[in-house]
């Protein structure tokens, strides 16, 4: 199950790269908005992960 969740998280994460969520104020709100959602650990898992999909996404270009 926990690799349904990685996988998901990453998707996520990706998709709102995509959407646009690139620099630290966008990023900010919308981690802010996911906190008042689910909470503040899944908020951070996913900066955290966006961040890992950014430095990918970097790297093959």
């Amino acid at each position: 199950m926990r690799d349904d969740e990685n996988y998901r998280r990453e998707c996520e994460a990706r998709e709102w790269i995509n959407r646009g969520y690139t620099s630290k104020p966008m990023v900010d709100q919308l981690i802010m908005r996911i906190t008042e959602i689910r909470g503040k650990e899944a908020a951070e898992e996913l900066r955290a992960e966006m961040r890992k999909q950014w430095r990918l996404k970097n790297d093959m270009l």
